[in-house]
């Protein structure tokens, strides 16, 4: 496919082109802050962005109503908002003025930034009034992972990549669980949400809760379209939709030998030098372009988007060809995904939770934050044929199986045996990802929950070529659900099984009290492709995935016995 790579002069002239008329400046310093960059998040969700220089002194022109200031370090990593005003339990991040600004001298605190000058009138006081402790937002240092309420009632924020729906102090293009009930955005499938921006004038009308209810006679207000991720919307935009909002998710898909998860080896330490080795070329990041089928994408200087190698591959790639790369920007471009796939060749140390990013599409900005990234894939504890439960062993070092035999379901020359029916009952190891600040976990590592798991099988049985449609397995394929030893019932309206599980620290000494399990029916998934001969043989992924793309897979493979 052909590439569209921009200079990285046209990066700059994008972030600074097409100001509105209405904008004004913001201006300060920051105090030590040579080296950081500021972002100004605006109210619409785009943004703009100013390198400090070793004075810490910055300007930007913005559009400054309902405009908020992010702190980003020189590798990328998202250190926190700037706080206006405000103190104890309420504070102010969100400015109210269409007029320039001159926020003065700007103090660094523990997870977020403070400006000393008088505000005045500059920030709001009522619609984004932050929730604080001891003048802290709630939301700093934990990079907006934090309960609100009581995590499921309606919120007071408005909702919006610029904006803050639960009021922790983070706009939502940083906040990684922007709705407050400690389910990260990429994952969240409640669909709790604040107000939507025109609710300012719907609060003189009727309609369904958080508006007053209709008298007789009138018309409710219109229901607003749920966003992307939440309930009644899309599992992700379609292919060639316009996005709405700038996201990144993560891909952790192992087809080799090597299975990867911290329950494999008794402790997380055992398992790490795998981690380690392995991430760099296995974890793909992507994200769709926001306008058009070209973009760069500033990575502001998280390193693994420099050019440099990894074994014999000089990364990064997008769309598994080499990258037009300058400094830590790259051109990206939809691929064959209807997406742009990037891989990053970065160690775990170099990638996660709190990477901060700038996507120019269609000359605009949008920033964005990884919500999480993927450092370990389903891996199955065991597979049960008939009444025969088969419990596998592994080597942790290498991450290959040993018993029942070497490398037992996962290589083709050393397939499960199934019977003619096709039923497999399979428990296995969730995905886990590393936890970030604020997060309790003896181990470093969280069990990824309320994951959709599907049985990708993308190969007609014996060989026979791809399939045609969806490769995952109807949802009439699966049966005899358990998560960690309590059955729940199959939600027949997806295309998988949905875990109810929440997140929980990742426990390596009690391997089998976090297991989940289901049965799958090989004749049904194939349906009419189904072989069920002797000697026929299969394969699919157990794929676990986010409502918004991220995916952890572990291929196994089959034969009919």
């Amino acid at each position: 496919m052909q590439r569209f790579p921009l200079a990285l002069v046209a990066v700059l002239g994008a972030l600074i082109a097409a100001v509105p008329a209405s904008a004004g400046t913001i201006s300060g310093t920051v105090k030590g802050g040579g080296g950081l960059q500021i972002i100004v998040v605006q109210a619409d969700g785009k943004g703009r962005k100013a390198s400090l220089p070793a004075s810490g002194a910055f300007r930007i022109t913005a559009t400054t109503s309902g405009a908020s200031l992010h702190v980003v370090s020189a590798k990328g990593a998202y250190l926190g908002p700037v706080v206006l005003g405000g103190g104890g339990a309420k504070v102010y991040a969100t400015l109210s003025t269409a007029k320039s600004v001159k926020l003065g001298t700007i103090v660094k605190k523990t997870g977020y930034f403070k400006a000393t000058a008088p505000m005045g009138s500059y920030h709001t006081t009522a619609a984004y009034t932050a929730t604080a402790r001891a003048g802290k937002p709630i939301g700093a240092g934990n990079l907006g992972r934090v309960k609100v309420g009581n995590g499921k009632a309606a919120l007071k924020g408005y909702n919006g990549q610029g904006r803050d729906a639960d009021l922790d102090g983070i706009a939502g293009a940083f906040d990684t669980d922007d709705n407050g009930n400690l389910i990260l955005d990429n994952v969240d499938r409640t669909g709790r949400r604040g107000k939507t921006a025109s609710s300012r004038v719907l609060r003189q009308t009727c309609g369904p809760a958080p508006l007053p209810p209709c008298a007789d006679g009138q018309t409710p207000a219109p229901a607003p379209a749920p966003a992307p991720g939440q309930a009644g919307a899309p599992l992700a935009p379609a292919f060639g939709a316009a996005p709405t909002e700038f996201k990144m998710f993560s891909n952790f898909k192992l087809t080799g030998p090597e299975s990867i998860n911290v329950y494999l080896g008794g402790s997380a330490s055992a398992v790490q030098p795998l981690i380690d080795r392995l991430v760099p070329t296995t974890v793909t990041l992507a994200t769709q372009i926001m306008a058009g089928t070209s973009a760069t994408l500033d990575c502001l200087g998280n390193v693994y988007c420099a050019s440099h190698a990894v074994g014999a591959t000089t990364y990064p790639l997008v769309n598994g060809a080499a990258a037009a790369v300058s400094g830590t920007t790259v051109s990206i471009a939809t691929g064959s995904t209807g997406d742009a796939q990037i891989s990053p060749g970065a160690l775990p140390s170099e990638i996660g939770a709190g990477n901060a990013f700038v996507q120019t599409a269609g000359g605009a900005t949008y920033p964005g934050v990884l919500n999480f990234v993927f450092n370990t894939a389903p891996a199955v504890y065991s597979v049960t044929i008939g009444s025969t439960e088969t419990v596998l062993g592994y080597d942790a070092a290498s991450g290959q199986v040993t018993s029942p035999s070497a490398g037992y379901g996962m290589s083709p020359t050393n397939p499960i045996l199934v019977g003619a029916d096709g039923v497999i009952t399979l428990k296995w190891f969730r995905p886990q990802r590393p936890a970030v600040a604020g997060e309790p976990s003896a181990s470093g590592y969280i069990d990824m929950g309320a994951l959709l798991y599907t049985a990708d099988a993308p190969n007609k049985p014996n060989n026979g070529g791809g399939r045609t449609g969806n490769n995952n397995c109807s949802v009439a394929s699966y049966s005899n659900a358990v998560s960690n030893g309590a059955p729940f019932s199959i939600d027949p309206s997806l295309e998988g099984v949905l875990d109810p599980a929440a997140d929980t620290a990742t426990d390596p000494a009690a391997p089998t009290a976090n297991l989940l399990q289901y049965t799958i029916n090989a004749a049904t998934c194939f349906g009419s492709d189904w072989v069920a001969t002797a000697g026929a043989t299969f394969d699919f992924d157990i794929q676990a995935r986010s409502v918004y793309g991220d995916n952890a897979a572990r291929k196994l493979y089959f034969k009919v016995q």
